[in-house]
């Protein structure tokens, strides 16, 4: 747990630090309605390939292996995401996004 806060907050610094660019994306939580739309909205954002499974695994087989550039994922409102999609679900989501981070370095999460 304490592994998750740091990565948490060494993201939130870096974050800080960089303006939303081609390599970052903004999940926010107040405008997600379906978990579809969840997936297409990271999708487009990241320019994740057109074969994406629009699933957690081949969310984590993208981050994990697709890219090499700097790829910031900033989530804000998680608790609304978990009233509407399943508390579950997101917890699977983020687990998946911080579980590519870990293989791939470039890949940072942020949440808020």
């Amino acid at each position: 747990m304490l592994w998750k806060k740091a990565l948490v907050t060494l993201g939130s610094i870096l974050f800080s630090f960089q303006v939303m660019a081609a390599g970052s994306a903004l999940i926010n939580g107040k405008e997600i309605k379906t978990r579809d739309q969840l997936h297409i909205i990271l999708a487009k954002q990241l320019n994740f390939p057109s074969h994406y499974g629009r699933n957690l695994d081949a969310l984590y087989d993208v981050l994990s292996s697709d890219y090499t550039g700097a790829n910031i994922i900033k989530i804000k409102h998680v608790n609304l995401l978990k009233a509407k999609l399943g508390s579950e679900y997101i917890d699977g989501f983020v687990q998946a996004i911080m579980d590519a981070a870990q293989d791939n370095p470039h890949v940072i999460l942020v949440l808020e």
